[in-house]
């Protein structure tokens, strides 16, 4: 029994680990595609992103499908549909969409500051939706993760590069307010995933591949009304014709039939974000979908020692080189870590080990 749980838990962290490594990797494509400048142009297509998200998630069906694989069988789960996983993919569309067009108008630190929230949205739903109970000791770690997170957002906020912004305040509110909302349709996708786990029978390829599939549907429908659609703000739309639309496939296409190197990021990408997903609904079936919340904040340290990296040594500008935003930012990581690892119960905190603290959530 005891080799069982130490194999399960082992299992758990591999899949935590690779969720963190190949979340990390996806982040830093899209940053390089959101960072190349093709005739002076630069490369803006959040929603044709989004489809090939999508594509990357619905090779998993191929895969579900070519190696026969067949879910475990609980006799006291029913068999799970299609139709159902129609709803978690809704809510990534929509999630997808709305930081998309939110981050084209305020600075990444404030988004990250404000996305340290999905961990109590998340923990909120866990209690109120899945009945579960969070720990004293867990709900402390969440605490120092998401303050942790706003050290690091304000470090850049406080220290960012002063020039003018070319955006009202209204736009800017109206864009954190989207956010805010991104944070509940990213938590009901990922309390969704745990319920259909805990209910049915479902291969984690074939949920993945399948809210893929309708993912690609909605997109589908979508990026042609998006590409006439008028854009009438400066940054964050498409020209054609010197009028702005939300999308242009036509300039998508050609913007990677002038760069290799973007091209090949694309296909990275598609097949990162697959691996990343395989990765991220493995955890909430496996372990919880507050679990998968936590621990994936823990790249956004290798993003920031990474992109450091490419700013001092490329022309790429990915972080603040300033050397007080950085000082701050290793303190928000280290209280980020920190948060981490007592949320996991690595670092274990003596008082609160009672079984009477028993606060919320989990387990």
């Amino acid at each position: 029994m005891m080799k069982n749980v130490q194999k399960n838990r082992l299992y758990i962290n591999l899949l935590l680990i690779g969720m963190v490594i190949i979340g990390t990797i996806n982040t830093l494509i899209y940053k390089y595609q959101n960072t190349t400048i093709i005739d002076g142009v630069t490369f803006i297509h959040p929603y044709m992103q989004g489809l090939c998200m999508f594509i990357g998630e619905s090779i998993c069906l191929v895969f579900y499908v070519l190696f026969n694989m067949k879910a475990e069988q609980d006799p006291n789960k029913q068999t799970g549909g299609f139709k159902r996983l129609a709803i978690p993919a809704l809510f990534d569309v929509i999630t997808s969409s709305l930081q998309n067009f939110a981050l084209n108008f305020i600075p990444s630190s404030i988004f990250q500051m404000i996305r340290g929230g999905l961990m109590i949205v998340t923990a909120a739903f866990s209690k109120f939706v899945l009945q579960k109970k969070l720990s004293l000791q867990q709900l402390i770690g969440i605490l120092l993760a998401i303050l942790g997170i706003f050290i690091v957002g304000l470090s850049n906020f406080i220290f960012r590069e002063q020039k003018k912004s070319d955006f009202s305040w209204e736009i800017k509110l109206i864009s954190i307010f989207l956010i805010i909302l991104s944070l509940f349709t990213q938590a009901i996708s990922y309390i969704y995933e745990e319920k259909l786990f805990q209910q049915f029978n479902y291969h984690v390829f074939y949920v993945v591949g399948m809210e893929g599939i309708w993912g690609l549907l909605t997109f589908g429908i979508l990026i042609p009304i998006l590409n006439f659609l008028p854009c009438n703000f400066h940054d964050g739309c498409v020209f054609r014709n010197n009028k702005g639309y939300f999308e242009s496939t036509d300039l998508f296409f050609q913007q990677l039939g002038s760069d290799l190197w973007l091209t090949l990021s694309v296909i990275l990408g598609i097949f990162s974000i697959s691996l990343y997903n395989i990765f991220g609904v493995n955890v909430t079936k496996h372990a919880s979908s507050l679990t998968r919340s936590v621990v994936d904040t823990i790249r956004i340290i290798f993003i920031w020692a990474i992109g450091l990296i490419v700013t001092a040594t490329t022309s790429r500008v990915w972080e603040n080189t300033s050397y007080l935003a950085n000082l701050i930012e290793l303190i928000g990581f280290a209280i980020l870590v920190i948060g981490n690892l007592i949320y996991k119960e690595i670092l274990i905190i003596k008082y609160l080990q009672s079984k009477n603290q028993v606060l919320l959530v989990e387990k």
